[in-house]
């Protein structure tokens, strides 16, 4: 009940406070990373931000993230783009997954800061160029900006001084010989961490928090597609490193989470559907993974979209019979 009041109370102060608007509007975007229009998730999933972080080494990354942000969804409110769109932060959820992405693979810097406020203007402008491009399918944009944005920005910087990469880490050649199933647990909600690039089980548990404050239903979805996708690594033989650190967990986490939240029924037939969209996905990251080791840049949230689009349309398909 007194939950309900303060959504409320809240509700109405951004109705007559512009400040107040702009604020939860820099929230909703935290939140839409994992489709939940909701502040409060937003305000869980910023605090997550900055554990992750904090734990990373890199405590700038909260304060970069910000930023984004705030330059994403004030360079869509100066352009007076869809209002609604903009209210729901559908324009600065991209940004918010850039400002991560640029302080984690670039060297701190004037031109990383100048670099994150230009990706973030840009993702708003490549948002609504593929809003336009897709409505005909009824398609939503996803995190395609973020991608986009990102992968221009790492592959020019080996041509631009200014802006320096961090080396790629370290990777082991040993085998390990077996994966322990008391890991299993752990390294599913690391797999939540990692849809913000993160490497923090504690951060991991935040992000599932902010889900579950939403929508239990889809924090469930989350947790299950991560296990699912180490179930299906392991299966197919996938690097046991690799898969302890949820790498092949982060994207199928975002495609449950986007085919459940888009899904006009809970049936059976649902589940199953959700279920093929994450076993498409961890293959669709293994094989973006070979196609791209040449350009030396990560595949990011690409199979997840590529995935979610296609079972989108297969979807509506269905609905039209």
């Amino acid at each position: 009940m007194k939950m309900q009041f303060v959504r409320q109370h809240w509700h109405e102060l951004t109705n007559t406070n512009r400040l107040c608007l702009f604020i939860d509007v820099i929230l909703r975007s935290y939140g839409q990373v994992m489709l939940q229009n909701n502040p409060l998730s937003g305000l869980v999933f910023l605090v997550g931000v900055i554990h992750g972080g904090y734990s990373a080494g890199k405590p700038q990354i909260g304060l970069a993230c910000l930023l984004a942000v705030i330059s994403a969804n004030a360079a869509a409110y100066m352009y007076r783009l869809n209002r609604k769109a903009w209210q729901q932060g559908i324009y600065g959820f991209n940004a918010c997954l850039i400002g991560i992405a640029l302080t984690t693979f670039c060297e701190n810097s004037l031109y990383l800061w100048c670099s994150i406020v230009l990706a973030a203007i840009l993702s708003v402008f490549i948002t609504q160029a593929f809003n336009t491009i897709l409505q005909q399918w009824c398609l939503p944009c996803l995190t395609i900006p973020f991608v986009l944005t990102t992968w221009l920005f790492l592959l020019a910087a080996p041509s631009l001084s200014a802006l320096t990469l961090y080396p790629p880490p370290a990777t082991s050649e040993a085998q390990i010989s077996g994966y322990n199933l008391l890991h299993l647990v752990p390294d599913s909600i690391l797999g939540i961490a990692e849809v913000f690039l993160f490497n923090s089980t504690l951060a991991g548990i935040i992000f599932l928090t902010g889900l579950a404050i939403n929508s239990l239903r889809i924090a469930i979805y989350a947790l299950a597609g991560s296990v699912l996708a180490i179930g299906i690594a392991l299966l197919y033989g996938g690097q046991i490193a690799i898969i302890s650190l949820g790498l092949y967990s982060f994207n199928a986490i975002l495609t449950a989470i986007t085919l459940a939240t888009f899904s006009s029924s809970q049936d059976v037939k649902t589940s199953l559907y959700i279920v093929f969209g994450i076993i498409l996905t961890v293959f669709t990251q293994a094989a973006l993974t070979t196609l791209f080791k040449p350009f030396a840049i990560p595949v990011l949230t690409m199979p997840f979209i590529m995935v979610s689009w296609l079972w989108l349309l297969f979807n509506q398909t269905l609905n039209q019979r």
